[in-house]
């Protein structure tokens, strides 16, 4: 399991870790590949050092500014790669070109103006919901914080799991590769755990079963998002790439801040999102 989070870690996020890298001798493809089974645990831990930073910001700083901050913290930690797999792939869609000629495009490296402005409208809509979600009496933050990193990783699983690799080569076709159905039910039953139990423990007033409801539908509306977003890019792209991974990441974590918005507006299991 250790072996498994230190890969994943590796691969989702820019932090040394004091383990042996992905190329040492001591890995394989096979062991590389599958610990996509953990992503959601290191969303998880992504999410504390969000919780952490709200902590001690949160009682000298608005919420709109302690949103930002957590923000900014998410695209250190990753390196911007996401953020950057965003603008890749937006510039490639926007180009009226083959399959192959897009792939160029997305590798290439320079941000056009139509990438540009996916980042930014990206970054906007996160910063609202995290806002509005912070700032929400009806729903934990803590809850929010360490949930929302979670559920964008899972959905990497997801993406893995339904689409297809766009290149027979690369880290990214070593864990499309080896990313079946026992990597991605445990990735599942993680989510599931992580997103109920916090739900429970941190939103007082909703019950098991309500938790456990809306634990599933998440879980079933990202890996029905990953399903169609990968048939969507097999046309424009042949495929799944890093940079098309990250983008879904990124609008994973969108769709679950605004589920979580949408219903705690509804008020529904009594207080907040489940």
């Amino acid at each position: 399991m250790i072996k498994k989070i230190a890969a994943a870690f590796e691969f989702l996020t820019i932090i040394p870790l004091p383990l042996p890298k992905a190329d040492a001798p001591v890995w394989d493809e096979s062991s590389i590949g599958k610990s996509s089974s953990v992503f959601p645990i290191v969303g998880l831990i992504i999410g504390g050092a969000y919780l952490l930073c709200f902590i001690v910001l949160r009682h000298v700083l608005p919420a709109s500014v302690c949103a930002v901050v957590v923000i900014t913290l998410g695209a250190v930690i990753t390196g911007g790669l996401h953020l950057d797999g965003v603008s890749d792939t937006f510039d490639a869609l926007a180009a009226k070109r083959t399959p192959a000629e897009r792939l160029s495009i997305m590798k290439s490296g320079s941000a056009g103006p139509i990438g540009v402005a996916a980042v930014v409208l990206t970054l906007l809509m996160k910063y609202a919901l995290v806002k509005e979600l912070l700032s929400n009496a009806h729903i934990s933050s803590a809850f929010i914080l360490l949930t929302y990193p979670a559920a964008g990783r899972f959905a990497a699983t997801a993406a893995m799991f339904t689409g297809k690799s766009a290149k027979p080569e690369g880290l990214g076709w070593v864990f499309i590769e080896h990313t079946g159905v026992k990597e991605f039910m445990a990735a599942s039953g993680f989510s599931f755990i992580i997103l109920t139990v916090l739900n429970i423990y941190l939103n007082n007033g909703g019950g098991a079963l309500c938790a456990s409801f809306h634990s599933i539908a998440i879980i079933i509306l990202i890996t029905l998002a990953a399903r169609i977003s990968g048939a969507f890019f097999l046309r424009r792209f042949g495929g799944l790439t890093g940079d098309t991974i990250g983008a879904f990441i990124e609008g994973s974590e969108l769709m679950f801040l605004l589920y979580s918005t949408i219903i705690t507006g509804g008020a529904v299991c009594q207080r907040g999102f489940i």
